[in-house]
């Protein structure tokens, strides 16, 4: 029931965009000035503003997840799509520090799950299945840099627990694949994004281990991620159309336990607005 009521309080938020114009408190800066969290499957070290909210879809038709600034410094995710499977999941960014000069910006980000199940995070894929079951808990630094208004970099590096985690082939007559219980596996990132115009940029991600957004929280994933954020209506007088955005990628991960790497096309669209901009 919670969930419920947070999800139509966010699609009451969205509507209430719908209506309002550029004279209006609600405004947008478009891409180049904003908190981005996880572009391209990255981890940076940025939190939204207080107040500010990022409603996420992925192409599925059921709720996916949000984001929510408690504070200028602290920063949840809300995992509806975990939420409404009856899996415990959280989610939290702690600013540090910010940015001055030659430091970057630092942030502590952590995240749970707890799976009482076991489920295969590729479903009916033929040729590999990444199964997790139990505890799965991972924690960050992350650090970006704001080489000019338009290139930020970032870095992240930490390690991920896993209770039961099973990466094969799927394949009963050529099985390729391993087990591991109670693993503790290193986790790296580096990305850099180009933020070309406030309705275009481009991003790149390379990075092991867990990641967020594309076959989450899985150990040991090799990836390498390329693709583009854009926000087609940026200049739109109504905030619904204003607020939205969408991320279109190409990604390629590879698991050595399987010896298998699938590389194809995935995205999601969102909208993210600041009730507290002038």
């Amino acid at each position: 029931m919670k969930t419920l009521i947070i999800i139509y309080t966010i699609l009451f938020g969205c509507v209430k965009l719908s209506a309002q114009s550029d004279s209006t408190k609600q405004k947008s800066n478009g891409l180049i000035n904003a908190n981005m969290l996880h572009p391209t499957d990255a981890f940076t070290a940025y939190t939204l503003n207080k107040g500010e909210w990022a409603y996420n879809q992925a192409l599925t038709p059921y709720p996916s997840w949000a984001w929510w600034g408690i504070t200028d410094w602290l920063t949840t995710e809300l995992d509806f799509e975990a939420w409404l499977g009856g899996v415990p999941s959280f989610n939290f960014r702690f600013a540090l520090l910010k940015q001055k000069s030659l430091r970057p910006a630092i942030a502590y980000e952590t995240m749970y799950q707890y799976l009482s199940k076991e489920i295969d995070l590729l479903g009916k894929y033929k040729f590999l299945s990444t199964k997790r079951m139990g505890n799965s808990w991972y924690n960050k630094i992350n650090a970006s840099w704001k080489l000019k208004e338009k290139l930020h970099l970032h870095f992240s590096t930490g390690a991920t627990y896993s209770e039961k985690l099973t990466i094969d082939n799927a394949d009963s007559l050529n099985y390729e694949g391993k087990t591991y219980n109670y693993l503790f596996s290193p986790d790296f990132s580096a990305s850099i994004d180009c933020r070309i115009k406030n309705w275009i940029s481009l991003h790149t991600t390379a990075s092991y281990g867990s990641t967020f957004l594309y076959i989450d929280n899985v150990p040991t994933k090799q990836q390498f991620a390329f693709g583009t954020r854009i926000a087609p209506f940026i200049n739109n007088r109504f905030g619904f159309l204003r607020c939205f955005r969408l991320e279109a990628t190409v990604v390629s991960f590879y698991f050595k336990a399987a010896d298998h790497r699938v590389t194809g096309p995935i995205g999601f669209i969102y909208w993210q607005w600041d009730w507290s901009k002038n």
